[in-house]
């Protein structure tokens, strides 16, 4: 399992892969059934960069679990 922890490193990862990837975020849900490709987890991606409750915006990292936005 290949685990990025920003954004260059899943650059590369996408720009070198061969054949096809299989995205998992935090953890919160699964969605589907297990798709094929070599697994890159995104958990490490996390955390909530921008939130501003007058504007209604919320800006999180793609592995940022639910519990954390909620």
């Amino acid at each position: 399992m290949l685990s990025p922890a920003h954004e260059a490193d899943l650059a590369e990862i996408v720009a070198g892969a061969t054949g096809p990837l299989r995205l998992v975020g935090g953890g919160t849900r699964g969605v589907g059934r297990a798709a094929p490709g070599e697994v890159v987890s995104l958990a490490d991606m996390s955390g909530v960069e921008l939130y501003d409750p007058g504007a209604l915006t919320l800006v999180a990292k793609v592995g940022t679990p639910l519990v954390d936005v909620e």
